[in-house]
């Protein structure tokens, strides 16, 4: 967009163009740390996380399976303290969550994801949820910026009430300030590796 500011003319990125210098700016930022230190910080966000689970008598987790690059999600997966459910594709444009345990069968879905071959799937409750979802950059005010297919953001937009949304990322994933655009929701709460951080949301 172009805005004309005195005898100069200013451009205005786009918010989408910004988000894609984001993504691209942060995805080298978690590459870049080790195998090492990914299995370090993702026990330690993991911990937090049974930590910030049990404090609010959690009964139902949303939880995504890890790419390597990504928070390691797989000793909460097995936790027999909550029923624990995992995204399933449906299309393009829509996921559906399903019930998973140390049974489970997985197979291998678009980008190296790895999804369950069958289970329960995941139906509106009023049971207590949390979904801890990855993501590619916060800030402290919860908003968050993920890989730019929107499945999270349309699926809480027609599910997402009462469910409570916290995201886990590496501490170097931080942001002072995520673009944010109408349709994008907000996280109460964020875990890294060096601790709980409760969002401001104004």
């Amino acid at each position: 967009m172009i805005r004309q500011g005195g005898d100069a003319f200013l451009f205005m990125p786009d918010i989408s163009i910004q988000k894609q210098e984001l993504r691209q700016s942060l995805s080298q930022k978690r590459k870049a740390l080790s195998e090492q230190q990914r299995q370090d910080y993702s026990a330690q966000i993991q911990q937090y996380s049974f930590d910030y689970l049990n404090n609010n008598g959690v009964q139902q987790l949303l939880l995504y399976k890890a790419l390597a690059v990504e928070v390691n999600t797989d000793t909460l997966l097995l936790s027999k303290d909550y029923d624990v459910y995992v995204p399933r594709m449906l299309s393009n444009t829509d996921m559906q969550w399903v019930k998973v345990d140390s049974d489970t069968q997985w197979k291998e879905a678009d980008f190296g994801v790895l999804e369950p071959e069958d289970g329960q799937v995941w139906q509106p409750s009023s049971l207590c949820t949390v979904l801890l979802c990855p993501l590619l950059g916060f800030d402290s005010h919860g908003h968050r910026l993920g890989m730019g297919k929107g499945y999270f953001d349309r699926w809480l937009a027609q599910y997402g009430q009462g469910i409570d949304v916290v995201g886990l990322a590496f501490s170097c994933q931080a942001l002072p300030k995520v673009p944010v655009e109408p349709h994008d929701v907000p996280l109460s709460t964020i875990i890294t590796e060096q601790g709980i951080i409760s969002c401001r949301t104004t």
